[in-house]
């Protein structure tokens, strides 16, 4: 069951400016709501995209940013809406973790196409926390 009052910190690894060193930094994860799961990460792979979006080629990088978007974690909680997983359970983590939910990309289940989706880093939540992606300790992400 998901926890909407607990706010958790972890530690990640992240770049504070466009050298893309990378350093521990301890920030505060959202909330779990009840479609999200909270995860360990276990493994978390290194893309061409990271180091981009690390170094602000593409000029639209903020800071500080743990960057990561190829997630294989453990479930530690699931959101009282969560259906598919349950605690313990083996997932993967992508480069979308939210969208609208209500528009026709959405409903038919093509979330990476919604003119709303939420990058795993780099980008905002609906509630204004900023995304940090898997070269972290733990994550909490949309159950989709």
């Amino acid at each position: 069951m998901g926890s909407l009052e607990v706010e958790r910190t972890t530690i990640g690894w992240a770049a504070s400016d466009p050298s893309a060193v990378l350093s521990p930094y301890t920030y505060t994860l959202r909330n779990t709501g009840p479609d999200d799961v909270y995860i360990k990460v276990i493994y978390c792979g290194v893309c061409h995209t990271d180091l981009h979006q690390a170094k602000n080629d593409l000029g639209m990088s903020n800071y500080p940013m743990v960057p990561g978007h190829e997630v294989v974690g453990q479930v530690l909680e699931v959101g009282s809406e969560v259906t598919k997983f349950r605690v313990g359970d083996c997932v993967g983590v992508g480069i979308v973790v939210g969208s609208c939910q209500n528009c026709a990309t959405c409903i038919s289940e093509k979330e990476q196409y919604c003119n709303k989706k939420i990058w795993n880093y780099n980008d905002v939540y609906t509630d204004g926390k900023p995304t940090q992606g898997g070269f972290a300790r733990e994550m909490i992400v949309n159950s989709k």
